[in-house]
């Protein structure tokens, strides 16, 4: 969109006469600078202590905030899409407290240095790493820790990457040149709220995470989040779309008028305008009242920027997603999209595959499908439709909810059904009988993960597969097996695996073993994609945020001259599952013209499961 003064929040401050001189005149490089300011006529930025009490501003204010974050305070800091608490990453005690009053007690924090030469001293930042640092999307990227420990090991915990990026703005560029060491600079609000953006609620609500605050008086009027990515062999892959990235804008010829709400977790919605298929910022997890809140705004702020009324809604199948009773409430007609179709249709999508036949393989957590959770799935699909011709050997989840934040119980559910094993406590065997039924390879990586290292509980979910990644030996060479048995569907059977594991859990290290099981999966991978040579194959959802088992398909899929694909620009977790919504909707939609889904057909609204992931 054009950026015109008048039209943004810049509106709010007056040019001064030295200003409007140079914005006026021609031969100066400031000539229609949209947002020409100085210090006469702002914005200006102060800092206040947790009673609203101003301690510094103007310049003094970047100084004493800078102190502050020396001396081991915690700062709240208003950036360019929201607040944003930092604090020293070096400092042990400061980034507990962070944790402590974020209620961030192990998710991995992001740490922003001055410059790649600070990089370097952190991580490992190869070429395309390095480019990507520098871009103009300015993101949070994943790097490769280095073994010396210059940050705190309570930024990133066990796992051996961190979040880096360099400054997003020119105040950030102030502070930590100030501060002269790294920061941790994560999004201001407590653990699973949107970030805050607005002045008079962070005075409130960040007073008890922040002992200072540095606001400015420029409003923020569209929210986000900074972007997280990774690099995969030598390209960038998204894993969280925000500022910079989106909104992202792909051409299409459908006129088609629709809304994608997405899923539950890592939510963006999407829109088609009937000239363009837009992806919205990243929102977050639909599981509080002021995620859900935010989501309702941020859909109005899109049909008044758009202005556009839609003409009908898409959204995933899951009868307990507060995005599909929202969706199955709403007054425009409503079309469900499968979770996983939903995946493989954004992959299609992106590699201009949507015409065509392709064997998508999904791995995530959780995704609904035929009244079991789905999440190891092998799809023979076109944008239309889809048949299921391979899965994941189905176990149970004991307790539910609770085998997501305890994986023991999921390896005691596995090991239950491989003879020879030590019978089970009768409670324990009661609660797997009776825990519903999954075929998904996130579970799967869980279990492994507790029973190579023990990991009984977890404090978000993807902490164990993300630790069993950081223990992978990458000289490690020998892999594990699945068995494909030939069943219709297909199925893929994880017993051989986890035995093998239990042989060789005496006789060699986690890390070894560790491996082992990464290669186990992408080879699982290329059995299957050698099976369906004839038409390509996408990858997507959210196991596949794992580097490590990324590059090895990738190397093993070259080997064997294998059509292997996943989403680089798209999320290829449910950050991009609107996406696929769309196409997915829009093709039955243009194939079916003159019929519409009669909200007589609609599922009946669940119970909605506020603080809790919802699982079939």
């Amino acid at each position: 969109m054009p950026f015109d003064r008048d039209l943004t929040s810049m509106s709010a401050f007056p040019m001064c006469s030295q200003c409007e001189a140079e914005y006026r005149n021609p031969n100066d490089r400031r000539f229609h600078a949209q947002t020409i300011s100085c210090p006469d006529c702002g914005p200006r930025c102060w800092v206040t202590d947790r009673l609203g009490n101003v301690l510094a501003s103007g310049r003094d204010a970047v100084i004493f905030v800078a102190e502050e974050i020396l001396a081991g305070q915690i700062a709240a800091v208003k950036g360019i899409g929201g607040y944003q608490l930092i604090s020293d990453a070096t400092n042990d005690d400061a980034v507990g407290r962070l944790r402590l009053r974020k209620q961030r007690p192990s998710k991995p924090l992001p740490v922003m240095v001055g410059d790649t030469d600070a990089v370097a001293a952190i991580a490992n930042a190869r070429e395309h790493e390095n480019a990507a640092l520098q871009s103009h999307v300015n993101p949070i990227v994943l790097l490769t820790s280095l073994s010396r420990r210059i940050v705190s090991p309570q930024v990133a915990g066990s796992l051996n990457t961190i979040g880096v990026m360099l400054p997003s703005s020119a105040l950030h560029a102030m502070i930590t040149d100030a501060v002269g060491r790294p920061i941790v600079v994560t999004s201001g609000n407590r653990h699973g709220s949107p970030i805050i953006f607005e002045n008079s609620v962070a005075a409130s609500d960040l007073a008890s995470v922040a002992d200072v605050i540095l606001h400015h008086d420029r409003d923020i009027l569209h929210p986000v989040d900074d972007s997280v990515v990774q690099c995969v062999d030598d390209f960038t892959m998204t894993i969280r779309g925000g500022r910079g990235i989106t909104p992202l804008t792909f051409s299409t010829s459908d006129q088609n008028r629709i809304l994608a709400v997405g899923g539950h977790q890592k939510l963006a919605p999407a829109i088609q305008t009937g000239e363009s298929l837009v992806l919205l910022p990243h929102i977050g997890d639909m599981t509080t009242e002021a995620c859900r809140i935010r989501f309702q705004e941020s859909l109005d702020q899109c049909r008044t920027l758009y202005q556009l009324d839609f003409d009908s809604v898409t959204h995933d199948q899951h009868p307990n997603y507060f995005t599909t009773q929202w969706a199955q409430q709403n007054t425009t007609p409503a079309i469900s999209v499968q979770h996983h179709h939903a995946h493989i249709a954004a992959s299609m999508f992106e590699h201009n595959l949507d015409d065509q036949t392709v064997l998508g393989i999904t791995f995530d957590g959780t995704g609904f499908g035929q009244g079991t959770i789905w999440g190891g799935e092998v799809l023979e699909a076109t944008t239309t439709s889809y048949q299921r011709v391979a899965h994941l050997r189905p176990f149970r989840l004991p307790g539910g909810e609770f085998s997501i934040k305890q994986p023991w119980r999921i390896a005691a559910s596995l090991n239950s059904q491989l003879p020879g094993f030590a019978p089970i406590d009768p409670c324990l065997q009661f609660a797997i009988d009776r825990g519903p039924l999954t075929s998904s390879m996130g579970r799967l990586f869980d279990a492994v993960a507790s029973i190579v290292l023990g990991i009984d509980t977890v404090d978000f979910e993807g902490e164990a597969a993300m630790r069993l990644e950081a223990e992978c030996d990458r000289l490690e060479a020998e892999t594990y097996r699945f068995e494909i048995t030939d069943n219709e569907p297909l199925q893929m059977d994880w017993g051989p695996v986890l035995r093998q594991i239990d042989e060789d859990k005496k006789l060699i290290s986690a890390a070894k073993i560790a491996m082992r099981f990464h290669h186990a999966v992408a080879n699982l991978i290329v059995d299957i994609a050698a099976r369906y040579r004839d038409i390509p194959c996408v990858l997507s959802g959210g196991v596949f945020q794992n580097r490590t088992l990324l590059e090895v398909t990738s190397r093993l899929a070259r080997q064997q001259s294998l059509d292997i694909r996943f989403p680089r620009v798209l999320p290829i977790n449910d950050g991009g599952l609107a996406i696929g919504q769309l196409v997915v909707a829009s093709a039955t939609i243009s194939r079916n013209s003159h019929s519409r889904r009669d909200t007589s057909d609609r599922l009946p609204c669940a119970p909605s499961t506020m603080g809790g992931h919802p699982c079939a």
